[in-house]
This record gives structure tokens, C-alpha cells and sequence, in this order.
């Protein structure tokens, strides 16, 4: 079993919570965004992954897909920069990806 740099590798029990109670309840919702948003513009994760890392973001290309699909926690700031990532790649008609602060 490979484990991300995280150390949860999939399968396990639950993945380790963020300590931030208002992301943690917001996570699942964010996820969705992400994913509906990489739908809209025929995108996956390896697509705009190098655009993440270049706005910052740290996690390898298999954590990133992992985070995205819920196999590993999706942290806000990981949120936040691959939602940024993805809505400069969606036509400017399409539905954007929501920063976590605009998240319910």
C-alpha cells in the first residue's frame, strides 16, 4: 500500500480531520464544488495540477486526485488554490469554483 505524504493511504479508517471544526463541516461541500467544477470543464486533476503548484500548492499530483476524489482530507488552502487553478481554465460563461470563504 503506497501512503501519500500525509501517511493515510486509501482503504484506511477515517482520514485525520484538519482541526478547523467550520472546514471540516464545510469539506465535503467544497469537494463537490471541485469536482462538479473540473466536470464542467472537461478537466481532471493532472490538468491543473503544475497550475496549483504554481500558485503554491504542495501536494503531489496522486495526493491532489486523492483530495479531489475524498480519499485524502481536502485541506482549504489546497481548496483554495486548486479552485483558483481550475476557474482560470473554465470558459468565462461557466459556473465558477467557490473559494471556501464563499462556501455554506
Amino acid at each position: 500500500m503506497i501512503r501519500g505524504r500525509t501517511g493515510y493511504a486509501p482503504g484506511m479508517a477515517d482520514p485525520p480531520r484538519s482541526g478547523d471544526p467550520d472546514w471540516d463541516r464545510r469539506e465535503m461541500l467544497a469537494r463537490r464544488h471541485l469536482q462538479d467544477g473540473l466536470a464542467r470543464g472537461g478537466l481532471v486533476p493532472d490538468a491543473v495540477w503544475v497550475d496549483y503548484l504554481t500558485l503554491g500548492g504542495g501536494l503531489s499530483a496522486e495526493d491532489l486526485a486523492a483530495a479531489v476524489t475524498g480519499d485524502l482530507p481536502l485541506r482549504r488552502r489546497d481548496h483554495d488554490l486548486l479552485a483558483h487553478a481550475v476557474n482560470e481554465r473554465l470558459a468565462a460563461d461557466v459556473e465558477r469554483v467557490p473559494y471556501s470563504d464563499q462556501i455554506g
